[in-house]
């Protein structure tokens, strides 16, 4: 397929980093069966969610054995600013290394997370650690959880779309496994603790005018359903952050997916067929066969998701860094094409964009 759309800005490069503690699903399984033993009932028959989970193993900022004890907010949000800015500095050099460009080249940086707090954000402190320049743009976004990596990168796309000679870098942080409560006996914790992992990651992207090359950004869509709160989102306690997390979230995402991608593809006179290349959100085994089925993908179209999510668990807004990560690791050469990013948070709202490879 021959390049149509020189005027769009380009995704250059995406790099993620993981804490070193990195934990097999099992292990953690057998920390989470000791922590709850004699205190949940049917526990043995909830963690049968560890077992369908499909997700291998995964990475966090502490071991297994720091979450059997009970920690403060406030011990858990210094680890959350101090190691999210470790995490945060890796992933940066990595993706700005593979794009061949220093902090100096970088025009603006969105900085999305939903774990922790920081004021001055975390975004300053990286400017400041790799020398970006102190005219830089800054856009910290808080609260889109999930679906914030996403938003992220289409928020750098209109910057780069209006300034053509710019490049903007998209830095994502989750710490999610500090919303941990020892002492909180629910399903959902259970569910949140067999699913979520820590990492950072980066994107970059450059205005057309700037000679880069990458899959381009050509629409994107923001879509909030109404009065759909309490599918996924946090409430705050004196203990913490404690998940909110709807067993609807998959019935919900096959309900209104297949409606919304059609309307979104539509304005580009395309269809779900028309698609060669898919970015989507690991949210979880059964989000990813919600987004399988309402789309109607056989199972190599998702290989990447399904990779991310063995390998790293839901990392939130991360995880979809990590998935055009991986891309753009085994596309050297890729086959021309559309492609489809998309990723849900809270709100409850979608995120979706389209590529052109």
């Amino acid at each position: 397929m021959k390049q149509q759309n020189q005027e769009y800005p380009v995704i250059v490069a995406a790099a993620h980093a993981a804490p070193a503690n990195d934990i097999p699903q099992e292990l953690v399984r057998a920390a989470v069966a000791q922590q709850f033993a004699g205190k949940i009932d049917d526990l043995e028959k909830i963690l049968a969610i560890f077992d369908h989970s499909r997700i291998k193993r995964r990475q966090f900022v502490r071991p297994p054995d720091w979450h059997a004890h009970p920690h403060t907010w406030a011990e858990r949000n210094q680890i959350y600013q101090h190691d999210g800015l470790e995490l945060m500095v890796r992933a940066a050099q990595s993706c700005l290394a593979s794009a061949g460009c220093t902090p100096q080249d970088v025009d603006q940086i969105v900085f999305v997370s939903s774990t922790g707090f920081a004021t001055p954000t975390l975004d300053a402190y990286l400017i400041n650690r790799l020398g970006f320049k102190s005219s830089v743009s800054r856009v910290p976004i808080w609260g889109l959880g999930c679906a914030a990596g996403a938003v992220g990168i289409t928020r750098a796309a209109d910057y780069c779309l209006a300034r053509p000679r710019s490049r903007a870098l998209l830095v994502a942080l989750e710490i999610c496994s500090l919303a941990f409560m020892a002492g909180e006996l629910s399903k959902k914790n259970l569910v949140a603790t067999s699913l979520f992992g820590d990492g950072a990651g980066a994107v970059l992207l450059a205005g057309a005018e700037t000679g880069s090359s990458g899959p381009r950004v050509l629409a994107s869509c923001s879509h909030l359903y109404p009065d759909s709160y309490r599918i996924m989102g946090w409430d705050f306690l004196d203990e913490g952050m404690e998940l909110v997390l709807s067993p609807q979230l998959p019935a919900m995402i096959n309900q209104n997916l297949t409606p919304l991608v059609s309307q979104f593809l539509a304005q580009k006179d395309l269809q779900t067929s028309d698609m060669s290349h898919y970015f989507i959100h690991p949210g979880g085994a059964r989000v990813v066969d919600a987004y399988r089925e309402a789309l109607h993908l056989n199972t190599s179209e998702l290989a990447l998701t399904e990779e991310v999510l063995s390998l790293h668990g839901n990392i939130s807004s991360v995880s979809v860094v990590a998935v055009l990560e991986r891309w753009f690791q085994n596309n050297i050469k890729p086959e021309p094409g559309y492609g489809l990013l998309s990723a849900f948070g809270p709100g409850f709202s979608a995120e979706l964009a389209l590529l052109e490879v």
